[in-house]
């Protein structure tokens, strides 16, 4: 059976992209390009959870990874994001041990967790015995925790070593507005405060992820030691090749 956590366990490097049009047709279209994963963003993409369903559907038929970024830590936007049968979430703004002991217990099951109990897609509707499915459920399900603030990474140590925590997730961007210097993510701060990150995580035994903006960055990040990497947002994507597209062609027209 296809699962991220499991691949991420074998030290492989993944790589993906964030997803925020409320398309099944970019979803598929982007698991035949070739991403390991997508993340589906909750956060600011405008997806209903009908939508959502649909698309976390689709990804699987390719077996491509899907991780919902919830918009916040909440018990609902987790069980939403799990029932559906997403393969894991990317919590936001992860500040505390507390936040990330609140986000595991939203996504595990009893007796590691409290997240609810209902025949969903994620149980197949109930098709399969539900103790072995609970079992199945809380090994696979993949917990990613954003670190997006100086507050965050300060006390990263104690939320990487939460228990049920997988990766935790570098957002440059936010990190930089953090540091006052906001957008600058090549900045030697924010670049020392990955690499703070990166150590912390494998000091901890726990996979690391970031954000990367081109193809360059993403090679850099993976050189650096990241294990997942979301290159881009797949409506810039389509933006930036129908612009190069577009201008190739302009640009040789005889005026």
């Amino acid at each position: 059976m296809f699962s991220l956590k499991r691949r991420i366990s074998n030290k492989e490097t993944l790589l993906g992209t964030f997803v925020i049009l409320p398309s099944t047709d970019s979803v598929e279209i982007l698991a035949l390009g070739g991403f390991d994963f997508v993340v589906l963003d909750r956060e600011h993409g405008p997806h209903s959870i009908e939508k959502l369903q649909d698309m976390v559907r689709v990804a699987s038929l390719h077996k491509m990874g899907t991780l919902v970024r919830v918009p916040e830590n909440s018990k609902k936007e987790i069980l939403w994001a799990l029932d559906v049968g997403a393969d894991g979430v990317l919590v936001p703004m992860v500040e505390t041990a507390s936040d990330a002991i609140r986000a595991v217990r939203s996504a595990k099951y009893d007796p590691i967790g409290e997240r609810g109990v209902a025949f969903t897609r994620s149980s197949k509707y109930g098709k399969h015995e539900l103790t072995s499915y609970f079992e199945e459920s809380n090994e696979n399900t993949f917990i990613a925790l954003q670190c997006e603030n100086i507050k965050g990474l300060t006390n990263l140590d104690e939320i990487v070593n939460t228990p049920g925590v997988d990766m935790i997730f570098f957002g440059p961007f936010d990190m930089s507005a953090s540091l006052g210097i906001p957008g600058k993510v090549e900045d030697p701060r924010v670049k020392e405060a990955a690499m703070k990150l990166l150590q912390i995580c494998k000091n901890a035994n726990k996979a690391a992820g970031t954000f990367a903006s081109t193809a360059e960055e993403a090679l850099n990040r993976i050189q650096e030691g990241f294990n997942l990497v979301g290159l881009g947002i797949e409506a810039t994507i389509y933006l930036n090749a129908v612009k190069s597209l577009v201008t190739s062609v302009k640009n040789k027209i005889i005026k």
